[in-house]
């Protein structure tokens, strides 16, 4: 049987990129006379349709409990890892990257049929793409993400040093992607020939892309509402919203952002509603499993990714 090198990733994290890449570098690949893995859409799943192009000793998996593709056992890993406090970019890499999340009602769709169709119905209704319920469900998450299956087996593979670990940071530098791969070479005894002008082709792709371009911004809003600057974020998307309102629910006593996707305009706005939130609208959070140390009997019962 064929040796088998695995990536496992978060989905949208650019595993399927570097899946091509060491096909491209490797002596008996089927690719050589490609330059740049990009398609149309900016992603690297156009060759997925010919599967027969790429070598069979490199494969892909997302992380265990994704409904998509699945980790094998007896495979060698490699695990495209991040800090823990980027998860909300690993997650926006989804929401923004994931085939067929071209426009906003098909990412909201991909959202709500990501998460348990049980719970939904349930706490929902019949719903298929509204905005404001995906971004409860990231909310849910982002409240106990933890537990969320997911995204706890992606940090135990990250965690996991057995596997070996590739920066996801090294994807927007050309000097530090080559040293990646080339460390991946000799792990592996690979003997790739990386070739710097296709590692640039992608670096200088994913460098200026949206998702990587706005990585912080969740921070430096998160910051600017802490030491009262104001800063504009109209422009947030739905994960970036949940995420601070998350953030902030957190560290303020009872309070709770309402429910839906109406956003604020800026820091300012976000920093006088927590000043002024009325002590009569105060009460437990259902989205946080303990308050004040003691176990909330209000929060959900329900598991959204059953």
């Amino acid at each position: 049987m064929e040796r088998q090198i695995q990536i496992i990733y978060a989905s949208g994290t650019w595993g399927n990129t570097l899946r091509w890449m060491l096909d491209r570098f490797s002596n008996d690949s089927q690719l050589k006379h490609i330059t740049s893995p990009w398609d149309g859409a900016d992603r690297s799943h156009h060759y997925d349709e010919n599967e027969h192009l790429y070598l069979k000793k490199f494969t892909r998996a997302h992380p265990a409990g994704c409904k998509i593709t699945k980790p094998v056992d007896t495979a060698e890993k490699i695990v495209i890892n991040f800090k823990h406090r980027d998860i909300v970019f690993a997650e926006r890499c989804g929401f923004i990257r994931n085939p067929g999340c071209e426009d906003d009602n098909k990412r909201y769709t991909k959202v709500i049929e990501q998460a348990s169709p049980l719970f939904v119905k349930e706490s929902f209704g019949e719903v298929a793409n509204a905005r404001s319920v995906a971004k409860e469900l990231y909310k849910i998450q982002f409240h106990n993400i933890n537990e969320q299956v997911v995204w706890k087996s992606m940090i135990d593979y990250i965690n996991d040093k057995t596997h070996h670990q590739f920066d996801i940071y090294s994807l927007t530098d050309t000097d530090r992607l080559i040293a990646e791969l080339n460390a991946i070479s000799d792990r592996f005894d690979l003997k790739l020939n990386v070739e710097k002008n296709v590692v640039k082709n992608v670096t200088d792709k994913i460098k200026e892309s949206h998702v990587f371009k706005t990585k912080d911004r969740v921070f430096d809003v998160l910051d600017a509402v802490i030491y009262r600057d104001s800063v504009d974020c109209a422009d947030l998307d739905i994960v970036e919203q949940a995420f601070i309102e998350t953030e902030l629910e957190k560290t303020h006593d009872s309070v709770l952002f309402p429910y839906g996707a109406n956003w604020f305009n800026n820091t300012t706005q976000i920093r006088e509603f927590l000043d002024t939130y009325p002590t009569y609208l105060k009460h437990m959070n259902p989205r946080l499993p303990w308050y004040n140390n003691i176990k909330n009997p209000f929060y959900l019962t329900g598991k959204i990714d059953e």
